[in-house]
């Protein structure tokens, strides 16, 4: 009976013991596999989101495509933030699914200085851009997920209003202001900064999402460099800052509601390279506001203890071709319990990301628009339905989805989030009351 307990014990302290060590070390749930690929193209084509785009004559600065893998038991999902206007593939989600992944998210920062990639005949109709853009990507994905690493989240917030909303109210209607030169905040906005930071088990920063919405058109109709616009100045200011942890460590700035939302800074003056410091200007106090978010969790380890995931697609009805139906899809993704993302095709409007923000109950909780989860077409504009009413650009005529829409993915997105959480039960569930019912 001695020797029996004292093996007992024995047990005991080697169970505490390992208990200890993981505890020390903090035990990862969630794995992140990064890597990045360029995507620049040659000089000659054509950029994306104006009418009146012009061949390019040469790169102002490099356009990329950042990957990020999220890991776990549950769930396994490729993010996709790509310095592009509009862009889906049903070819990459295929590839994606046969590495094993459950599911691609293909996000556009939607750049409308980025390469145009429904030209067929560029650079050569034999392998048209497109095509390279799609390799290069999948090779980046499958890079990623030699490099998985255990990994702890944290999430910050901060605020700065830099887009105005560029539907002007006039009563009952909207008018369009694609020009602002006086500044002016029209109209609402969301000025949320949303910041997830990854940093791996010795504590070093190696990725930071950066989630704002507004249009990345600070670059006018005129300009002919290809240019990641101001997210790519934020990224390069915020990876200098935070590249002193870890060499390599990388910023991914992923768009949010921006289809109402123009930039307060406009370089629409006569001198082309000036427009490169509007540019930079927009950028710089970007980062400065993401490194202030940073600097509200400098004292947070970070957390690793799920990461759960849902997705749907679904069939709607074109707005105008009574015989014609698109598909449309949302994922909703829960960090760690306290992290919501949720995300949306095509251009959705500011509003929907206040909306979820407002019912998610979460400490934190962002809308990821411009991301397609399925190999759909691309569905343009996706506007609130008191913006739907009142008209105006992506409010009407640039719209393709029925009205009430993106209210219906944002339920759907919801429905996921509260599955996710458990809260949402598969049986009815029996009311407790103070007073019984009469």
């Amino acid at each position: 009976m001695l020797l029996v307990a004292r093996r007992s014990h024995l047990v005991l302290k080697l169970i505490c013991l390992v208990l200890l060590i993981s505890c020390s070390r903090g035990y990862a749930q969630i794995e992140v596999g990064l890597a990045q690929v360029d995507i620049t193209p040659p000089a000659g084509g054509l950029t994306t989101g104006y009418a009146s785009a012009k061949p390019t004559d040469g790169v102002h600065d490099p356009v990329s495509a950042r990957i990020l893998l999220l890991k776990s038991k549950q769930s396994y999902l490729a993010l996709v933030s790509c310095d592009l206007c509009i862009f889906n593939s049903a070819w990459l989600h295929e590839q994606v699914v046969s590495l094993g992944i459950d599911r691609l998210l293909l996000m556009n920062t939607h750049t409308h200085a980025g390469p145009k990639l429904s030209q067929e005949d560029f650079p050569t109709p034999e392998e048209p851009w497109r095509e390279t853009v799609e390799k290069r990507i999948l090779q980046a994905i499958r890079q990623a997920q030699t490099s998985l690493f255990p990994a702890r989240f944290a999430a910050s917030e901060s605020q700065i209003q830099l887009g105005y909303n560029r539907l002007v109210h006039r009563g009952d209607y909207a008018v369009t202001h694609f020009e602002n030169p006086e500044r002016i905040p029209y109209g609402s906005v969301d000025t949320q900064v949303g910041v997830i930071r990854i940093s791996d088990q010795n504590s070093a920063v190696r990725a930071v999402l950066v989630n704002y919405a507004c249009h990345p058109v600070v670059l006018g109709p005129r300009n002919i460099k290809i240019s990641a616009d101001y997210p790519g100045v934020t990224r390069r200011i915020v990876e200098q800052e935070i590249g002193d942890q870890f060499s390599g460590a990388m910023c991914i700035f992923v768009q949010g509601g921006a289809g109402d939302i123009n930039p307060l800074f406009l370089a629409r003056g006569n001198d082309r390279e000036r427009d490169f410091e509007v540019v930079e200007r927009m950028g710089s106090l970007l980062a400065a506001e993401v490194l202030r978010a940073l600097s509200f969790i400098e004292n947070q380890p970070g957390k690793s203890d799920s990461f759960v995931a849902s997705s749907s697609q679904s069939s709607f009805q074109h707005r105008f071709e009574a015989d014609s139906q698109l598909t449309l899809g949302v994922s909703t993704l829960l960090i760690n319990d306290d992290i919501a993302i949720i995300t949306m095709p095509g251009e959705p409007f500011h509003k929907f990301q206040t909306d979820i923000r407002l019912q998610s109950n979460l400490p934190h909780t962002y809308l990821f628009g411009y991301c397609c989860n399925g190999g759909y077409d691309w569905p343009s504009y996706l506007p609130d339905l008191v913006s739907a009413a009142r008209g105006g650009y992506g409010a009407s005529d640039t719209t393709q989805a029925e009205v009430g829409s993106g209210e219906r993915l944002v339920n759907d997105g919801l429905v996921q989030l509260f599955k996710l959480q458990g809260r949402l039960k598969n049986q009815p569930q029996r009311h407790t009351y103070d007073v019984e019912p009469k």
